[in-house]
Order: structure tokens, then sequence, then C-alpha cells
């Protein structure tokens, strides 16, 4: 049991489902390895799981594929990337800041031990964070690792995320303190997480200017994601008024994805014994492919069956639904978006308890 020779072979989901609380709380910068074994990780965890294992096990050629760095190398990279997974705290505070505590993403208590052995990695995550790993109920993003593995910088990595939020939108937009944060570039913060301040006092800032902040982290960023699900173009929000001369500030960034979601009904869903006849009912109302495919996995299998549940009275009393396809999609694509930005805001209001997240320390 101490040993970490591979005891299961890892089945490749080529997906990640994460918390919408750990999208969107601020996260430390770690190396691209460290976030590569999380997603590694993070793909062995199937949706009907109950409960995390005891471990997980990877290959260390899967951390390093699409690189040109061969296996015996990526040791000295895999430790650093080990050591730092080990040293992240997730931090939970309050929203009226009277309780706060803090706990590691990984258990390195346990008997079983963390670490390689022979292009085996061991990864036991802490199980008091269980609720942001299993069983999370809507409050989640996916993103498929065939675009996010071959990614070679912390801010790609990042954008990939939590733009993979909104693919149903097409569009992500945020002030500019929100996404200093989202990008761990607001404050530097010392190793207790206190702000660091200059000689006069004042607070040290990550790319203070905002056009080195844009060219830092959102170009780079922009060519890479380029060729993937998440490329995108941006534009600077400017302040709507400003007294007296002058050029106007950029309070905020919008990005606009070039690929939104798809909008045809995947075929696993009509061959799922759920999905399936709740989108032949969905049908029978006039309800398009199109609004199917993009809302209803949001607002999940039970807010549709109330939406027909409430269509189906409606057509067994005296008011009956008229022009069923201008009525039931004007219907199901409102009562989605509604849920979906309840979600968005929900996560965003998260981050103020849920103070780090996958990966990272708070800042």
């Amino acid at each position: 049991m101490l040993e970490l020779d591979l005891q299961y072979e890892p089945e490749a989901l080529a997906r990640v489902k994460q918390h919408w609380a750990a999208t969107f709380a601020h996260q430390r910068r770690i190396s691209v390895y460290g976030k590569r074994i999380m997603a590694r990780v993070m793909e062995q965890i199937k949706e009907d799981d109950l409960q995390l294992r005891d471990y997980y096990q990877l290959r260390v050629s899967s951390v390093v594929e699409g690189t040109d760095i061969d296996t015996d190398t990526a040791y000295s990279f895999l430790k650093k990337a080990i050591y730092e997974l080990a040293h992240v705290t997730w931090e939970f505070e309050s929203l009226d800041g009277s309780e706060w505590y803090i706990r590691h993403l990984l258990d390195t208590t346990k008997e079983r031990r963390v670490g390689f052995k022979d292009g085996i990695i061991t990864i036991i995550l802490n199980p008091q964070l269980a609720p942001y790993f299993v069983q999370i109920a809507g409050q989640y993003s996916t993103y498929k690792l065939d675009g996010y593995m071959g990614l070679h910088s912390w801010y790609s990595m990042r954008f990939f995320e939590i733009l993979s939020a909104f693919r149903d939108t097409g569009w992500w937009e945020v002030s500019l303190e929100e996404y200093r944060l989202l990008m761990d570039c607001g404050q530097e913060l010392d190793k207790y997480g206190s702000p660091k301040k200059d000689r006069k006092g004042n607070p040290v800032m990550k790319h203070a200017d905002t056009n080195e902040l844009i060219k830092k982290t959102v170009l780079g960023a922009q060519k890479e994601l380029e060729r993937t699900p998440c490329a995108f173009v941006y534009n600077p929000i400017l302040e709507a008024n400003r007294a007296g001369r002058g050029r106007k500030k950029i309070v905020g960034l919008r990005f606009e994805l070039l690929h939104k979601q798809s909008t045809v009904i995947p075929a696993s869903w009509l061959a799922d014994e759920i999905l399936r006849p709740v989108i032949d009912r969905l049908r029978e109302f006039k309800v398009t492919d199109r609004n199917i495919a993009l809302y209803l996995k949001v607002m999940e299998v039970v807010e549709a069956r109330k939406l027909l549940r409430e269509w189906q009275l409606k057509e067994n009393s005296q008011k009956k639904i008229d022009d069923k396809q201008k009525y039931c999609n004007a219907v199901f694509v409102r009562v989605g978006k509604q849920i979906s930005e309840e979600k968005k805001k929900d996560a965003l209001l998260a981050r103020q308890v849920v103070q780090a997240a996958l990966g990272f320390d708070k800042k």
C-alpha cells in the first residue's frame, strides 16, 4: 500500500468537469505541468461518482504529450509541479468576514504516498474538498482536453477554463478589477497572503499599467487559443463618462468567442434513457433542436420537466397554447437564459466565499 506502482489503468474521458466556484475563484499561478496533472486527475472523475477515490494515478507520458520534453527530462518539471500542488491551499471566508478557514488541495497524510515512481504519478485529493469535485449538480462547466493539454501558457489555460463556461452565450464581459483577480494580476501578496507594499506604502500591482496587462495576458493567449474551441477576439470597455479632457480609461474587457456552442443535439443525448423522452416531448411542443441543444443541459432535466408539465396543463385546460412554436420556444429560451445567468452569478458570488481554486493558493 505504500508503493506508487500503477494499481489501475486510468480511463481517459478526454474532458474535465470543473466547479464554477473553482473556475471563477482567484487562482495563483503555478507551472503548466501542475495544471496538466490536475486536469488528468479530474478527467478520471465520472458523472456518477459519489465520492473521491482514495487516490488517482496517471502516466507521466500523459502529462508531457504534445511537448518536446521526453519522459526522462520531465521528472524535474513534475517534481516541481507536485511540490506546488502539495502546497496549494483553498481558503474559505464568509461574506461578512467573520469566518475564515483553509484546506490543502492534496492529502499527504495518508499511508499511500503522493509522488511518482517508474513513470506513474499518484495523487491524493483532500476528501474535505469532495463537494467541489463530485456530484456538483449543474454548478460547473466542461472542457475538452484535446485543446487544453496542448497549451503552454498559464494564462491560456485560464482563458480556456473561463471561456468554456460561456460557450452557450458566446461572450464574456468582465470588469478590469475582476479580470485582474481571475488572472492573478491584482495586488502582489507575500507568503502569508498579505499585500506587498513599496517604500511609500502603496500596494504593489502585477502589470499595473492596463496596456501592459493586456499585452502580457490577453495577446499571447489569443494567439495560442486561435486553433481551439475557445478562440476569441476582444474589445476594451471604456468608462462611460469622463470629466475634462484626455483618453477614456479602460474599465473592463469583452471577449467574443469565435466558435459558439453547437446548436445540434448530440447523438449521446438521443441515446440517453433519461434525456431522450424529454427531448421527444419538447419536440412535440415545437421547441427547436437548436434551443434544446443550447439550453437543456443548462436548465437540467428537472426544470425541463416542470415546463412540460405546465404546458400540458395548459393544453388540458380551456386556455390552450395558440402557437406552440412561438410560445414554447420563447418560454424555454427565457428560462434557460435566466438559469444560466443565475448560475454564473452564483459562481461569481462564490468567489467571495471560496477564495481559492483548483491548483492555486488564495491571492
